[in-house]
């Protein structure tokens, strides 16, 4: 997650919860290939916003639907982990 707090936080000013609540962003859309060099979903139904991000990070990984080394990093940081396992429970807390 040092990545993400250079970039998001010490760049953009972003806290550890901004950056994991922004991360939940991914609940919408897919990864193009021909743009990222990914290709598919993060969510099973990627038109639909929710905390489903979180929950599908949690599950595990499923095929046809994608999980970048930057998506699980949260799950092993100390400060990161808490707001991932509260927005998979609480979809009004990822709301807000």
């Amino acid at each position: 997650c040092d990545h993400l707090r250079v970039v998001f936080g010490q760049q953009m000013g972003l806290s550890d919860q901004d950056i994991v609540a922004l991360s939940g962003a991914h609940t919408l859309g897919r990864c193009h290939k021909e743009r990222s060099g990914f290709e598919g979903p993060w969510t099973s139904n990627p038109l639909i916003f929710g905390n489903t991000y979180f929950t599908e990070l949690l599950s595990g990984e499923k095929e046809g639907l994608l999980q970048l080394p930057s998506d699980k990093a949260p799950l092993s940081d100390a400060a990161f982990r808490p707001l991932v396992d509260k927005y998979a429970a609480d979809e009004d807390a990822f709301f807000v």
